[in-house]
């Protein structure tokens, strides 16, 4: 039999997380709190992240699934109701599908082209620039980052060939990496349709410090902000795009170019905003209306959505729904739902008590982090995030850091050196991981665009690098202290 040189260097890499996985079982010693349970989730967390790095996120998820039931370390039920059973699998499900909706029914087609279609683009570069990238990042507040990227990539090809700008011209390449930059931290921005902030907000409820969706966008949408702020003008400074054809763009051909909102996309909108003044609703009258606020916090995140697709099914437009939701459901990211349901299997079991896990890092690592001054601790922890998720993943880096660090702030806070807020904590290390870009392994979408033609690696490294760094400075000095202090 032949074995194709692909199945040779997966048969490898599995190899090496059952090597991973035995050197851990079987070296790792039962001391400073661990307990044997713990061992077996140590083991099974490295080679699954082993996995999800070389090989796939996917069937990787499956099989951590079955490993923790087969040894010992949750039973079938409980594992199902922290994982497909859980909330954030169905928020994170039914928001896709509205978002699947606004794209079907052209309302992001239709904000996009009206942002650009302003009279006030014609002849001015940067006005266009601007308002172009400021129409992606609105959206991405919203939406799922993979068709919002996909949308506005499709933007930039169009518009590049319209110009006469070919594949390697400047004028697309500074166009495409601004375009992935502000995807990026659009998506980080708020919880809304987002699913690495609602694991993270499941993971500080799990760790005793739950936060708000509209607290996390108290701190999120000002980060975005300034991001975007410093994407135009590193653009300006730095990046410098050709504009030497931009005097072809027609504003006006593009506002004719323009179709009218149809019914379905009008019932759209309106019905994702209910949504999403549902989901804001327990902090928004909180001091106006209690009960109602009360009401709103009991039915949780996932039944808004839920009522919202029901509602898009339901009302139809010459005879046909405004939304197909069994078509919808095979438009939906699959693999994404299964990730999410992998990281759950680990946020609901490595920090369990039997395991003895968050005993045991506070025991090692906090005589270290006592050594550094808190600043710093922060620091090397944001660094090191923003480095790892240019290569890895950034909701494994996420998972992992918050697993590894929230029993050392616990412990630290306990000894009193210091006064961290463990959502704090979490809110800004999702941000950190998000700043996100430099390389095609960098982040989901970040293919879309280097497979584009337009950006080439050695471009998204040198045009990426000072946003990455102007985002590390900004969660470090800004938001990781308003973050601290509100929190």
């Amino acid at each position: 039999v032949i074995v194709s040189a692909g199945t040779k260097n997966k048969y490898i890499r599995v190899f090496i997380a059952v090597l991973i996985f035995l050197a851990i079982k079987l070296f790792l010693p039962e001391i400073n709190g661990l307990t044997a349970t713990g061992v077996n989730i140590i083991a099974i967390f490295a080679a699954t992240i082993w996995l999800w790095v070389f090989a796939s996120t996917v069937w990787p998820s499956l099989l951590a699934f079955a490993l923790v039931i087969m040894f010992g370390i949750s039973d079938p039920n409980s594992l199902a109701a922290v994982t497909y059973g859980h909330w954030s699998f169905g928020f994170i499900l039914t928001a896709m599908l509205l978002n699947t909706a606004l794209i079907e029914t052209g309302v992001i087609d239709h904000i996009s082209t009206w942002f650009i279609s302003r009279k006030i683009c014609k002849g001015r570069p940067w006005v266009f620039i601007t308002m172009f990238l400021l129409s992606e990042f609105i959206v991405a507040l919203f939406l799922d980052c993979a068709p919002v990227t996909l949308v506005y990539m499709t933007m930039v090809d169009s518009i590049c060939k319209e110009l006469g700008y070919e594949k390697g011209d400047r004028f697309g390449k500074v166009l495409t990496a601004a375009t992935l930059w502000l995807v990026v931290i659009g998506y980080t921005s708020t919880p809304i349709s987002h699913p690495i902030a609602m694991v993270m907000l499941g993971q500080m409820s799990s760790a005793g410090a739950p936060v708000s969706m509209l607290d996390f966008c108290k701190i999120g949408i000002p980060f975005g902000v300034l991001f975007f702020i410093a994407t135009i003008v590193v653009l300006r400074l730095l990046c410098k795009p050709d504009f030497t054809k931009f005097e072809k763009y027609d504003p006006d051909a593009k506002a004719a170019q323009m179709k009218t909102l149809s019914p379905e996309a009008k019932i759209s909108i309106g019905v994702f905003a209910a949504v999403v003044v549902m989901w804001l609703a327990p902090d928004l009258l909180s001091g106006v209306f209690p009960g109602v606020a009360a009401y709103f916090s009991s039915i949780g995140t996932t039944c808004a959505p839920l009522l919202g697709i029901a509602i898009l099914a339901i009302v139809h437009v010459k005879g046909k729904p405004v939304f197909d939701v069994a078509k919808g459901l095979t438009q939906i990211s699959m693999p994404t739902l299964i990730f999410v349901m992998g990281i759950q299997v680990f946020c609901n079991t490595i920090t369990s008590d039997a395991t003895g896990v968050n005993t045991f890092l506070g025991n090692v690592f906090t005589p270290i982090a006592s050594s550094l001054p808190p600043a710093l601790f922060i620091a090397v922890i944001l660094v090191a995030s923003v480095v790892l998720t240019q290569f890895l993943s950034n909701m494994v880096v996420q998972s992992l850091f918050f697993a590894a660090f929230v029993p050392v702030i616990q412990a630290t806070n306990a000894a009193g050196v210091t006064n961290f807020s463990i959502a704090a904590f979490g809110m800004v290390l999702t941000m950190a991981v998000n700043v996100s870009f430099m390389f095609p392994s960098s982040y989901m979408c970040a293919p879309i665009c280097y497979g584009s033609g337009y950006l080439e690696i050695k471009d998204g490294l040198k045009l990426g690098l000072p946003m990455a760094v102007i985002g590390t400075l900004l969660l470090f000095f800004i938001f990781w202290p308003m973050a601290n202090a509100l929190l």
